[in-house]
């Protein structure tokens, strides 16, 4: 098989299936496989070089983040090749467990949730996905399933696993999709808010939709109205993001990023904080009842008397989301020099 010199990453949440994926993939290409992890004392490992980390297979490690795997994903023509397990993708995104235990104080991988974040940011981060142990589901289930996929991540390109070296060959033939060069640009919900979602797999049971407003959310009603999307009020959501206000923190724009059944509303850099964006949000979910996300979310919104009560009011309000804490000033440093980050299998 002739191969390009761009990096071929692979990713994948179910770590058995994606070692042997990397592993076959190595195999086919002629590339030895290197293993990527983590360490409590290393968040982010990385290759050596840019030279290195293009003569090799990528095997990341769940627990890394693998938009920060510089400087390989820098290079326009970057590789993300997400192998997802058929059988268990659905869990995976709805699985609440942290990635990593223990953790420090501020270190995302201990967060509630935090497994099903890193699952739905490698499906949106992809290049190509590749379905594995599809064989095991019915026809209508895996329709859905690859729907929800393409919603997910609508610029990858995405196939029913038939070996490492057939999907590679076929991936790259082209078909489906124009793979989008900018990682940060693949999710769905960033698609839909640029008015660029367009999934190449579609199954009528999976819907994405944008939620627009410009009044701020009451914070009380807002958890209720969490609460009841979580029960599944409006239909099962899978994933939700975008940028939202919350009337007692009403001077900074936040950071809306939701899947399965955790939600982290987090400020966003306080150069945004002049924003008119109130609520701009995006839901993709399996069999959502038309206008029910938006009948939920707009029960949670100041009404005409509270909004003329202004933001000194606002702020005096019983608030009962997560406090938000400064970001730190100091600056974690990617060691690019320790060769323990790479553990050659």
């Amino acid at each position: 098989m002739t191969v390009s010199s761009s990096p071929l990453v692979v990713v994948g949440i179910c770590s058995p299936e994606r070692r042997r994926y990397a592993h076959a993939l190595g195999a086919a290409t002629g590339r030895p496989v290197v293993r990527v992890s983590s360490s409590p004392s290393t968040r982010v490992p990385l290759a050596r070089s840019r030279d290195e980390s293009e003569r090799v297979i990528l095997d990341v490690d769940a627990t890394v983040d693998a938009l920060h795997l510089e400087p390989c994903l820098r290079s326009p023509a970057a590789e993300i090749i997400c192998v997802v397990d058929a059988v268990d993708l659905l869990d995976d995104l709805f699985d609440d467990a942290p990635l990593a235990e223990p953790t420090a104080a501020d270190d995302d991988r201990g967060d509630v949730g935090a497994r099903a974040r890193r699952a739905v940011s490698q499906l949106e981060s992809a290049s190509h996905v590749c379905i594995v142990n599809w064989e095991r589901m019915d026809t209508a289930s895996l329709s859905v399933l690859m729907s929800l996929v393409a919603h997910l991540g609508p610029t990858a390109r995405a196939r029913l696993s038939r070996g490492a070296a057939d999907d590679l060959r076929a991936l790259r033939a082209g078909g489906g999709p124009a793979i989008v060069d900018n990682v940060l640009e693949r999710a769905g919900w960033v698609r839909m808010l640029n008015d660029e979602h367009d999934p190449y797999l579609t199954d009528p049971r999976v819907t994405t939709e944008r939620y627009e407003r410009l009044l701020p959310f009451h914070p009380e009603r807002l958890v209720t109205a969490l609460d009841m999307l979580d029960a599944g009020r409006a239909g099962r959501v899978v994933r939700s993001a975008g940028f939202c206000r919350v009337a007692s923190r009403a001077q900074t724009l936040a950071r809306w990023d939701q899947v399965g059944s955790a939600i982290w509303i987090d400020p966003l850099d306080s150069t945004m904080e002049s924003s008119l964006t109130a609520q701009e949000l995006v839901f993709t979910g399996i069999d959502l009842m038309p206008g029910a996300v938006s009948r939920v979310l707009d029960d949670a919104l100041l009404t005409a008397t509270e909004l003329a009560a202004g933001p000194e009011v606002w702020a005096s309000w019983a608030d009962p989301l997560p406090t938000w804490f400064p970001a730190p000033t100091a600056i974690l440093e990617r060691d690019t020099s320790t060769p323990d980050e790479l553990d050659r299998d």
